[in-house]
């Protein structure tokens, strides 16, 4: 059996973003945009593969606005029927079912044609739903992932699932986390505590305005007595075609500071980011808080009463405040000329990553303890030049 009948579901799965174009252009007259999935293991299993199936092709293709979706799968040839010397009948994995499952009843057409002519008119008719609460340019021409010349705006809406028309949306939408976020699970969406920001670009060309998905976020509002709330950023996604433009930065800086204005919410927390988005959250929450020069006067240690109240005006949680303040004290430490200040700021870092890792600490001895939390702090040093780097 040639090994190729296995088939890996990530390199051989495509979605495909669809907007009417002119004609000439791929896929019947539409503007077509690929990328594949990160990962399929919440579709195909752990181990991400499709058995059963040579030249394997799975094909979801979304409206680039409305989420239209239509599902097709193609092969050369699969197993089923096949004459093998083997002593038990080979049979291919099911593809379409799982699939299906996480894919939003009402959005799926049933053949080309259908979704062609869905594309067609939702490319003309669609708009975003919400309430449009914010709204931005680029200022690169890179802006458009359809590479059109068309005037683009790019907005923000912000949505809860108390609307039955957006809780069908984000059936459509919720797929995408699947495919680019570890570990996603989808929400509850009978829970009207989530709030849903969705970015959409709006491009008018020809006279005709059409809007792209762009990314979305998911904000959970927790209780915070006696009668507040605590906003928990969850799913955090920025679409393949528009990573790297700088929208994630946009999306949330918007959060962040309808987050600080709103009296009713105490901070912002995030649950469980990834590295790239901790990164991009560190950027902005620093290049806000030098802007309102937040640092000046700061020498460490940092009594964590000083800490507590710089939490409290800025909203920011507890452990990204504490990274914040050591990143804006370090970039303004001049360690040739600043020698004893740096001691005090080396121990005041030491001593945090000591307090945050004192389980993982608890079974060294004394001297392998300060080995680990100078190494520590040696990376955490680093880092931080690097993201003061690119402020």
């Amino acid at each position: 059996m040639h090994t190729d009948i296995a088939a890996d579901a990530g390199s051989n799965g495509t979605s495909h973003a669809h907007e009417d174009g002119e004609e000439g252009d791929d896929e019947q007259g539409a503007d077509v945009i690929q990328f594949h999935p990160v990962f399929t293991y919440p579709i195909y299993g752990e181990q991400e593969r499709v058995f059963g199936y040579k030249g394997l092709r799975i094909n979801l293709y979304y409206a680039a606005g409305s989420l239209s979706t239509y599902f097709h799968v193609e092969y050369k040839k699969r197993v089923d029927g096949m004459e093998t010397s083997l002593p038990m009948q080979l049979k291919s994995d099911d593809v379409d079912t799982p699939m299906r499952e996480v894919l939003s009843k009402a959005a799926i057409c049933n053949s080309a044609e259908e979704f062609a002519e869905r594309v067609s008119r939702d490319t003309r008719e669609f708009r975003p739903l919400g309430k449009k609460v914010h709204e931005y340019r680029r200022d690169d021409t890179q802006g458009d992932a359809g590479g059109s010349n068309g005037d683009v705006v790019y907005e923000i809406y912000d949505n809860t699932f108390t609307s039955e028309e957006f809780r069908e949306y984000h059936r459509r939408l919720q797929t995408f986390v699947l495919f680019y976020i570890e570990g996603a699970q989808f929400v509850d969406d009978t829970d009207d505590r989530w709030r849903i920001f969705t970015v959409f670009e709006r491009l008018v060309l020809n006279g005709i305005t059409s809007y792209t998905l762009v990314g979305y976020c998911t904000m959970y509002q927790f209780f915070h007595w006696p009668d507040r709330k605590r906003p928990r950023i969850s799913q955090f996604l920025i679409l393949p075609p528009f990573q790297g433009q700088g929208h994630g930065s946009d999306l949330y800086r918007y959060i962040y500071h309808m987050v600080l204005t709103d009296p009713q919410y105490v901070d912002l927390t995030v649950e469980d980011p990834s590295e790239a988005f901790d990164d991009m959250r560190d950027r902005g929450d620093m290049r806000y808080l030098l802007k309102q020069n937040a640092f000046d006067g700061l020498t460490p240690p940092v009594s964590q009463e000083k800490l507590r109240d710089m939490q409290g005006k800025y909203k920011i949680s507890k452990r990204q405040m504490a990274r914040c303040v050591e990143m804006g004290i370090l970039k303004s430490l001049d360690k040739s000329k600043q020698h004893g200040v740096y001691q005090q700021y080396r121990l005041f870092v030491k001593r945090r990553i000591y307090a945050q890792n004192t389980d993982l600490l608890s079974g060294l001895d004394d001297e392998e303890k300060k080995k680990k939390v100078a190494e520590s702090f040696a990376a955490v040093e680093d880092d931080y030049h690097r993201i003061l780097s690119l402020l």
